[in-house]
This record gives C-alpha cells, structure tokens and sequence, in this order.
C-alpha cells in the first residue's frame, strides 16, 4: 500500500470517526431528569467556564454533565460566553471587532461545526433549566487579544499611562517560549487590561455582542459579574480625561483616583452604559432576566466603580448573586449578614454565590455543606457554585444521604402538578 493511500485511509477513518461521534451526540442522550421545570424561586446554580469545558462541549459527556447537575436539583446554568477577549459561539459582532468568530479554546477541530452554546442550551432545556449567559470578563481584556491589539485606543490607562497595573515583564524572545507565556499572563491575570467603558465604540462592542446573544439564541437572560466596571486606579487615558474636562469646565482629573466626585463621575457613566444594556436587551426580549453576580456593594464600588446598589433602585436588575467566596466559615456568616446586601434580598432575589475551590483541590463535601446551610439560614434566595467541575466533584464524592439532605431538604422540589 502506498504512502498517499495510508494517508487517506487514515483521514476516511477520522472522518468516520468524528461522523460516529456526532451521531452518538445527537442520538444517544441522558435522559430527562425531571418532567417539568424545577421552579427558579429559589435558585440553584453552578457557573460553567470555558477553561474546563473544552473536551466537554466536543463530547457526549455534555448531556450526562447537564442531567447529573439537574439530577441534584440545580436549575440554572451561567455558562461563560465571553471572556479573554473571545466568544464561545460564533460571534459576527467579534469578528467585525476586529477578532475571530469564537472561543480558539472551544473550536477545536474534533467537530468544528458545533456551536458550543447552542448544544448547552439544548441540553439544559431538555432537563427544564434556566440557561442564562455568562459574560465573565465583561470590560477585562487581555492585551495580547486580537481585539486589543487591533483596537489599543480602546483600552484605558492608570496614571503611569499603563494598560496593566506596574506594567509588564518582558516577553522571552523565543517566539514558542513567547507564546506559552503569554498564555501564562493571561491565566494569572497579570496581562490583564480593562476596556475603556467611556469610549463609544466600546460601549457599542458591549451592547452589541450581548443583544447578539438574545437576539439568536432561546435564552433566559444575560449575566454580567464584578468584571462589568473599572478598577478605580484607571481611567486616565486622553479620551476619558478630555470627556471630564469638558463635563467640568476644563478642570483635569484629579490625581487621586479615589477622589469622591472623580469616582462618582466614572461611576455614573458606567451606570449609564448599564442603562443602556438593559434597554437592547428588554427591547428583543421583555422577560429576559438581568442577572448580575457583583462583589458586596462597598467593595464593588470603591475598588471597580460598580454602583450596582443604585441599579437596583434604578430596577435595572432582576436578580443579583453575591460572590462570597471564604475558606473560613465564620467569616462567610459574617459577609453574610454584614456584607451590605442582605436588604437587597426584599427587592429582589439575591443569591449567593460559593467558591468549591480549584479544580485539583475541591473544598470537601462537608465544607461546602456547612456554607450551603450558613447561606439558607441567612434566608437568601439561593446558591450559584463555582464553578462545574468541582461542583461534580463534590456530587461524586457525598454520599446520597448527604446530597439528600444538601439538595433536597435545603432546596426542596415543588410537588409535581
């Protein structure tokens, strides 16, 4: 047999190969947990990151991850849509930006024609749950992304002109080693840049790629995080400063950036933009959920210029997941009562949002037993896990009086109709 015959005949059976898969995917199912929608008064949620579910968007383990979160009684899933810079779907609104179309970590040439977000909204209906978008990084960027580097002016600065907090390292020069560390800033955070939410072309790039989403896919709602802001120290880019100067008769920015009217001003604007978001969304989708998981109000507003107790008053929110992520029980139950929001919770549902630890170190079952039962105590709304993959950890590692009593007794089902 010929070189170029082996080649082909090893090409026809990875053909034949993805071709079972995807016919597996569509044919072979879990099946469905529950006959009715599980009731989103109280919610019960787990967020769902890109990182860790690259191999499942491109497998048939989708439907088996989605039925076993609905067999333990959760109802929502918040799967990231968009984050380093990139979607999970195929985004026109990204490419025009000057990016690619989806997610390079979710595009994987096993079934490239797959669009990830539509097949974890056809399973997560098919179990009757909540599936609301999760725009993780909201205003974060990475600075090697494409639609930084394609766009710089849209990226604001600190005092010192930087894009980056202290600025960056120099890249090693070999272009491999380059690359791998490039991937390392951006997992660590340290290239982390922060989309100017002052500058109309961003704004739109906002609006744009979250109306994308509603507009096409059969959606719950959308999910912003304390991502959606501006850490205080920035903000002094030219646009922003001229923008101020014209809004303050030619007075410059103060050099402190915690400056009471400095950070109300940025403040509002960024509130504005909130406005803004709403209204495209409410305008394709009237009961689309506007979800927001911020950090407490304090933190939220004097570290990232999130006022995000004020859009409640403005009735800009329909429910808010409070991100309490402690190791240390006692100190979660004080967040909790003295955390700023629990009044929130007689506006609107606040949740509470727990940390199940890193992927190869989950908190033990019995930890995140007591935090569950300290959040129902306190007589929040619910609970939304971070994130899936230590969550089934967790489910695979209690034993079914333990989840009985975590899922079932905690978060009871409504008796069926």
């Amino acid at each position: 047999m010929s070189a170029k015959l082996r080649r082909h005949k090893r090409w026809l059976w990875a053909f034949l190969l993805v071709l079972s898969a995807g016919f597996v995917t569509g044919v072979w199912q879990a099946p469905v947990v529950y006959s009715q929608a599980i009731s989103p008064d109280e919610i019960r949620g787990v967020w769902m990151t890109n990182y860790g579910t690259t191999l499942m968007y491109h497998s048939t383990r989708l439907d088996e991850v989605v039925a076993n979160l609905a067999q333990h009684h959760l109802n929502t899933l918040y799967p990231a849509v968009w984050n380093r810079g990139y979607t999970l779907h195929p985004s026109q609104v990204a490419k025009q930006a000057g990016g690619q179309r989806r997610d390079r970590l979710t595009s994987l040439p096993l079934l490239p024609w797959l669009d990830p977000l539509k097949a974890v909204i056809h399973q997560a209906h098919r179990q009757h749950l909540r599936l609301i978008p999760w725009f993780e990084y909201g205003l974060m960027m990475p600075i090697n992304s494409a639609i930084a580097q394609q766009h710089p002016d849209w990226l604001t600065t600190n005092q010192a002109g930087e894009t980056v907090n202290g600025g960056l390292p120099t890249p090693p020069r070999v272009p491999v080693i380059r690359s791998l560390w490039h991937l390392q800033q951006e997992a660590t955070g340290a290239s982390q840049g922060w989309l100017n939410p002052f500058y109309p072309e961003v704004q739109q790039l906002l609006i744009d790629l979250i109306a994308e989403v509603v507009q096409r896919y059969p959606v719950e709602g959308i999910q912003l995080d304390d991502h959606f802001g501006l850490p205080v120290e920035f903000g002094y880019d030219a646009y922003t400063q001229t923008l101020y100067q014209q809004e303050h008769g030619g007075q410059a920015p103060p050099a402190d950036p915690t400056d009471a009217e400095w950070m109300r001003w940025r403040a509002a604007k960024i509130t504005h933009l909130m406005e803004r978001i709403v209204a495209a969304v409410k305008a394709i989708q009237p009961e689309a959920v506007i979800s927001l998981s911020p950090n407490s109000p304090v933190f939220a507003y004097n570290q990232y210029l999130q006022d995000w107790r004020h859009w409640v008053d403005l009735g800009l929110l329909d429910e808010v997941i409070v991100q309490v992520y402690r190791d240390d029980i006692a100190a979660l139950q004080t967040e909790l009562t003295a955390g700023g929001f629990a009044a929130v919770n007689q506006q609107i549902p606040v949740a509470v949002g727990l940390y199940t630890g890193p992927a190869r170190r989950p908190k033990a079952a019995t930890q995140i037993r007591q935090e569950s039962a300290a959040v129902k105590a306190a007589g929040y709304r619910g609970i939304v896990y971070f994130c899936w993959e230590t969550t089934l950890w967790i489910f695979k590692h209690s034993s079914a009086q333990q989840m009985e009593t975590l899922f079932t007794q905690q978060w009871p089902l409504p008796p069926e109709s």
